[in-house]
């Protein structure tokens, strides 16, 4: 279920390889109407590390099968806060032969990210400073 609201954009429900293209165009929308196009390149870092991470609980976490997935994103005090969550249990990242490098590109792409895992699942957090459109 996708929901747009005045203070952000979720999704909650089954993440496959056939929904990631439609969230990543959904996220790049939402942060064009909130932001306008002056971001766009910000928006554009945003959106690809976004779609690694989401890629990352496809492959990590549900092992390439249909799982669940709560995407949540919001701005606050000018920060952009992306929040991805997942209910299943990450598999080891190990590099191999040209994989494990998803983390990394996320790294290099967020100001800030928090990992955490637990028994009930694993929750990203990415953050970027981010201005707000200005209403004239």
């Amino acid at each position: 279920m996708e929901e747009h609201g005045s203070d952000g954009w979720r999704y909650r429900g089954t993440i496959t390889p056939r929904t990631l293209p439609g969230l990543r165009r959904h996220l790049m929308s939402w942060l064009r109407r909130r932001a306008g196009d002056e971001v766009s390149r910000q928006a554009e870092d945003v959106v690809l590390a976004s779609w690694e991470a989401m890629a990352n609980v496809l492959d990590h976490a549900y092992e390439g099968r249909p799982g669940q997935i709560d995407v949540r994103a919001r701005i606050d005090d000018q920060v952009l806060i992306i929040t991805i969550a997942d209910e299943g249990s990450w598999q080891a990242l190990e590099e191999k032969g040209g994989r494990g490098r998803g983390l990394r590109l996320i790294q290099a792409l967020v100001d800030g990210l928090d990992l955490r895992s637990t028994d009930d699942g694993t929750v990203m957090t990415l953050t970027w400073p981010f201005p707000v459109r200005r209403s004239a």
